[in-house]
């Protein structure tokens, strides 16, 4: 199937505005699963009051998968995979969502990602990196009450907290419930894309670094196209191909905007790393990684010192393997 179609549910909702709440305003989902904002708790129906979010809420943790409340009938299972044992929870109708269960997609997700890890030579905190894993599948209702809006109403369909606990919002992945094959790989794309936010954390962890959102996004975002290759329900090349077009988009000028959290940044920087692959290899990019840990130092720190590039030049490789990358249908 083509690549933009496949892509649809997952990255257009990265595009979306921030969606911080204006001062005294709620948000509540109505009986027709639409979010809506108003100006006071008070203008919020009765019946959906128990599950605004409202801008003088009190900040709360979100809570491990395991302990989300999730509505209706729940279902739960706990199984071993190469990556470590994972534990999934999900409401059952999340089930008419997908082609196939939660817990099938988290193996199949799993599966692809070990794949992955095998055909390269990857760090041995990332080879032998096994831990326990969370993973809870939740509707937007029951998320706009647990969780922060900016995850909620900006529409992102999955995020991963460290070590390893993995939210995934099936209403912003397959809007419609359709069971399709279409939601099976977008699916499959928001596991990969979150499982490699915990690779990427098993190498970064202990790091005394700032943050650093270009970064983090830009692994998890190569991590999602490298394994995607390996996965059974997303054609081989697809997810590249959409971040490719993504990319240019934002590469039209002469040098890359800064990240900004669209899309099109996503695929920028996921391209700063599938620059480094091409050129020295998944090993050189583990090397990177390595000058982060001993010279305590940021990403772009550790790369222009590891491949010697200047901004141009790490520019011009990113202009250069697109214009090598033809685009499949």
């Amino acid at each position: 199937m083509p690549a933009r179609t496949l892509l649809a549910f997952v990255l257009t909702v990265l595009g979306l505005a921030p969606s911080a709440l204006a001062e005294g305003s709620c948000l509540y989902i109505d009986g027709t699963n639409f979010i809506r904002q108003v100006s006071r708790r008070q203008d919020v129906p009765s019946e959906f009051r128990s599950t605004a979010k409202c801008s003088d809420d009190k900040p709360e943790d979100i809570r491990e998968p395991n302990d989300v409340e999730l509505d209706g009938t729940v279902r739960a299972t706990s199984f071993s995979t190469d990556l470590g044992r994972m534990e999934v929870r999900w409401q059952r109708k999340a089930e008419d969502c997908f082609g196939k269960s939660p817990s099938r997609a988290v193996k199949d997700a799993a599966a692809a990602s070990n794949k992955a890890i095998k055909a390269a030579r990857f760090a041995p905190e990332i080879k032998g990196g096994k831990r326990d894993w969370q993973i809870a599948f939740i509707d937007k209702r029951a998320a706009l009450a647990q969780f922060p809006a900016d995850i909620t109403v900006a529409g992102h369909p999955g995020f991963m907290i460290p070590p390893s606990r993995i939210y995934i919002v099936t209403d912003f992945i397959s809007g419609n419930c359709s069971g399709s094959p279409v939601a099976d790989g977008a699916l499959t794309q928001v596991l990969l894309h979150e499982i490699g936010h915990a690779i990427e954390f098993m190498v970064v962890g202990d790091l005394k670094i700032p943050s650093d959102r270009a970064r983090s996004e830009g692994f998890a975002s190569w991590f999602e196209q490298y394994s995607a290759d390996f996965a059974k329900d997303i054609p081989k090349g697809s997810v590249t191909d959409y971040y490719n077009a993504l990319a240019r988009e934002k590469l039209a000028g002469d040098e890359p905007a800064p990240f900004d959290g669209s899309a099109q940044a996503y695929a920028v920087s996921a391209l700063r790393f599938r620059a480094v692959v091409d050129r020295k290899g998944i090993p050189g990019l583990m090397q990177v990684y390595q000058a982060m840990r001993d010279n305590k130092e940021s990403f772009d720190a550790a790369m222009k010192s590891y491949t010697r590039w200047s901004e141009g030049d790490l520019h011009r490789e990113m202009v250069r393997l697109l214009r090598s990358t033809g685009t499949s249908s």
